[in-house]
């Protein structure tokens, strides 16, 4: 007949050294999951905070260039200072690089040609990945420069954009705006190697006619 095991006494309990070990291991682990489980907390709650201020800063930016788009379609005169504080306060985002070329435009509007460059050389030197929004500030910029009368600098702005956005659909414009800008500077060789790149490599597009023109003029 099998014997019953018998029973360890607490006292025998506490001096076998397996149970020891192994209730040593246990309190460790308790100890350390209460720490692993406290920086998990922590770190959740960190994010999470981190991801509310996004959201929040996010929402304030999108009603800020809200606010100014409004008062920009009613030609209200706050519209120049709220894409101002868009700029300043919300600096390398989509809204700031708008409310730059907003600026820009606004101020060419009123002939304020110093204002309209300066915004639209900031929109060049901080943003300018699009080619729609560089179009708009490359090429106003030329404008600014021709009516300063610097057909030079100007031609060389064309040139620019034409440049850095080499697969452009606006290119064809720069080309051909380069090149009367460069007749009106008295550089007839540059004006003739961008009114030929219209002819040779745009043929059916429509500033081919103009371009035609002017090269004639030249010859």
């Amino acid at each position: 007949m099998l014997k019953k095991p018998k029973r360890l006494t607490k006292k025998e309990l506490k001096k076998d050294p397996l149970v020891l070990l192994s209730a040593q291991a246990l309190d460790f682990l308790r100890a350390e999951w209460i720490k692993v489980g406290s920086i998990v907390l922590a770190v959740v709650v960190i994010s999470l905070i981190a991801v509310l201020i996004v959201n929040g800063k996010k929402k304030g930016e999108i009603n800020a260039h809200d606010a100014a788009m409004i008062a920009l379609q009613n030609n209200a005169p706050e519209a120049t200072d709220l894409l101002k504080k868009i700029v300043n306060k919300y600096g390398g985002s989509r809204s700031a690089a708008d409310a730059l070329i907003q600026l820009g435009n606004r101020f060419y509007i009123q002939k304020d040609l110093n204002n309209s460059e300066k915004y639209y050389k900031e929109y060049i030197d901080k943003y300018s990945e699009d080619p729609v929004y560089g179009f708009n500030a490359f090429n106003n910029l030329g404008s600014i420069y021709e009516e300063k009368g610097d057909f030079k600098k100007a031609a060389g702005t064309y040139e620019k954009y034409i440049q850095k956005y080499k697969t452009s659909m606006f290119n064809t414009i720069m080309y051909l705006n380069a090149g009367k800008a460069y007749i009106q500077a008295g550089d007839k060789e540059s004006a003739k190697k961008n009114l030929t790149a219209i002819v040779q490599n745009f043929p059916d597009s429509r500033e081919k006619e103009e371009a035609s023109f002017y090269l004639e003029s030249l010859n």
